[in-house]
């Protein structure tokens, strides 16, 4: 009876360590973990939510490291209960990232295009200066050399407004409202010099 027991006992040991040596990488979830990243990043988590995304590539790191450690074991000492706990702690940081992303990204949207309004506004308002002091009737000495200034000052700013509306059209919104803002304080400055000029020959 006893040498029974033992032999139960020893056959109950020799499954358990089969069912660990058996033990294989967690794929289903870690191809769950990179098909998280790989929307997170094409939601624009990298550019528009750095933070969360740098959270879960690290998260990504530490499960990856953990699988690694475990293939790199003996098959009878392999365990992937923790990488699997890692890799659904790196998915959950992954989905985080691309909401974060989306809503930033959305915002960042809005505020570029804000901007452009705001510049496009600024140029409209320096080619109408523009066309009133071309009609006034005063034009001292030097006045037409200072309008073609004035006007290829103009035409500069357009071209950059353009370069800035293909930015914003190509989903670059970041740089479409650094390239609307830096346009901006341009603009203005026209339509200040403009303005003087209007009072100085007094049209």
């Amino acid at each position: 009876m006893r040498n029974r027991m033992q032999w139960l006992a020893l056959a109950v040991l020799g499954l358990s360590l089969l069912a660990v040596g058996c033990a294989q990488p967690p794929k289903d979830q870690m191809d769950s973990a990179k098909q998280a990243m790989s929307a997170a990043q094409q939601a624009g988590a990298p550019e528009y939510a750095p933070d969360a995304w740098d959270k879960a590539q690290k998260a990504m790191n530490a499960a990856q490291a953990e699988v690694d450690a475990q293939n790199a074991k003996f098959a009878l000492f392999r365990s992937y209960k923790n990488a699997k706990d890692l890799l659904s702690q790196a998915t959950t940081a992954a989905n985080d990232a691309k909401t974060a992303g989306e809503t930033a990204k959305k915002k960042a949207q809005a505020d570029a295009q804000a901007a452009l309004d705001a510049v496009k506004g600024s140029i409209s308002q320096a080619e109408d200066l523009m066309g009133q002091l071309e009609k006034c009737r005063r034009k001292p000495k030097g006045f037409a050399q200072d309008m073609e200034q004035l006007s290829g000052t103009l035409d500069g700013l357009k071209k950059q407004e353009a370069d800035a509306e293909s930015a914003m059209t190509s989903g670059d919104y970041n740089k479409a409202k650094s390239q609307a803002e830096s346009l901006k304080g341009q603009a203005d400055s026209l339509v200040t010099d403009l303005t003087n000029a209007k009072k100085k020959i007094h049209c």
